[in-house]
């Protein structure tokens, strides 16, 4: 029997029938080539400014306010028709939030357009009218341009939820019920990470980045209706697809065979046959759905000289993430397709779980995930968040944190009289 049949087979159909699949390919690969180009062109013509915020010594409020600079920052949500995406590249407008440690000193910053400056100003100030806004060298041009080296070594990975979008994630409500309304008493959700940033050497970079980009949120409106129905023991409706019809139309008019009588059987849903576990749920994943949302990209990067690398500060900023878990809701975990560690072509069967080329493989990806935070780089697996999940992310802390290289306004400022001679 000749095992080769099969394939001299396939290849002469492939020879025979090239005109139908080829130019279909030609054509794919075209557009994709030039939807790359016309967006990579677009992005290369923004002009772009990083703002430092730096709070004031006496900020006695929750991390609620922070919630209302995101909810103003949705008003720039605005749908790029098809034909600019096409012709001229454009995207949806975006802003990356961070928070760094550079050598122990800790840094909060915006990074926004030119032409959105001034909203971003403005909802700071409106939140924090004592806050000192100023715009700063982007910090990621200190190093090298491409990295690791001989000098630095590198841990990053673009962080995903563990459920489904539709489930929240533990936000600062939960920290204010645990500790009180006391400003002194209460925990930080972020009291891990400026701990943890205010320990760094110098020689040493911890910085995450928060790329967030408003959306009309129908798609995580749907997957969280999926949820609810499925705890309230609702029976999702399927739609029938286009052969299903057709069978049917088959059936009825061609064989006359009669369709069965559809029973629509309703069953009333009782709140009390749920459990305190689901009820929790159902009210945590109704709140989140009920407040503006964004598509979002949270990264996490750890920089450091090669003697000074301690894989001690990637697990106290994972760790970070890992409170923001409660009641079987939701997390964060490292992205396995773009973390920089890898482990190899065939690592089951060896004892190290270090396959072939791993080496060059953890290589690639650090080069590429460092590649991905200088430029802002959106990702496709993008999480969703609402301006409450935002604000217990990236807010600037109150009073009740006393991390030692945390800076704040020495002093206030006040406006001149309105009546001063100039």
């Amino acid at each position: 029997m000749d095992f080769l049949s099969p394939l001299k087979t396939a290849f002469s159909i492939l020879g025979a029938y090239w005109w139908i699949y080829v130019p279909i390919l030609l054509v794919t690969g075209t557009i994709t080539g030039y939807l790359v180009y016309v967006t990579q062109k677009y992005l290369l013509s923004l002009k772009w400014v990083l703002l430092e915020i730096k709070p004031p010594p006496d900020v006695q409020k929750s991390p609620k306010i922070a919630e209302n600079i995101f909810a103003g920052l949705h008003a720039s949500y605005l749908p790029v028709k098809w034909k600019k995406r096409f012709f001229k590249g454009e995207v949806p407008n975006f802003y990356s939030f961070e928070i760094v440690g550079n050598g122990g000193e800790i840094s909060f910053l915006i990074r926004v357009t030119e032409n959105f400056r001034s909203l971003v100003e403005h909802v700071v100030f409106a939140q924090y009218p004592d806050a000192e806004i100023k715009e700063v060298e982007d910090y990621t041009k200190y190093l090298p341009r491409i990295l690791p080296n001989d000098d630095y070594d590198l841990y990053g990975t673009d962080l995903v939820f563990i459920n489904d979008n539709a489930y929240p994630l533990r936000t600062y409500p939960y920290f204010e019920e645990e500790s009180g309304k006391d400003e002194f008493k209460r925990t930080d959700p972020l009291a891990p990470l400026a701990e943890t940033l205010s320990s760094t050497q110098p020689g040493e970079h911890v910085w995450l980045q928060f790329l967030i980009r408003p959306t009309g949120g129908k798609k995580i409106i749907e997957d969280a209706q999926k949820i609810i129905d499925k705890i309230t023991g609702k029976k999702v409706k399927v739609e029938p697809n286009a052969l299903h019809k057709t069978m049917d139309f088959i059936e009825e008019n061609v064989f006359q065979v009669p369709q069965a009588e559809k029973k629509d059987e309703k069953q009333e849903f009782n709140v009390q046959k749920l459990t305190p576990g689901q009820r929790d749920i159902l009210e945590q994943v109704e709140n989140k759905i009920s407040k503006l949302g964004f598509k979002a990209d949270v990264r996490f990067l750890y920089v450091a000289r090669k003697e000074l690398f301690n894989r001690a500060r990637v697990t106290s900023v994972i760790g970070m993430f890992k409170q923001l878990y409660a009641n079987n809701m939701n997390s964060f975990k490292p992205n396995p397709k773009t973390e920089s560690l890898a482990k190899g072509i065939l690592y089951q069967v060896f004892p190290s779980n270090k396959g072939f080329f791993w080496k060059w493989q953890e290589l690639r990806r650090k080069i590429r995930i460092y590649r991905k935070y200088r430029e802002r780089t959106f990702i496709k697996d993008v999480v969703l968040l609402n301006t409450e999940e935002l604000a217990t992310l990236w807010h600037l802390p109150g009073i009740g944190l006393r991390a030692p290289a945390f800076p704040r306004v020495e002093a206030k400022k006040g406006q001149p009289p309105a009546g001063l001679p100039q």
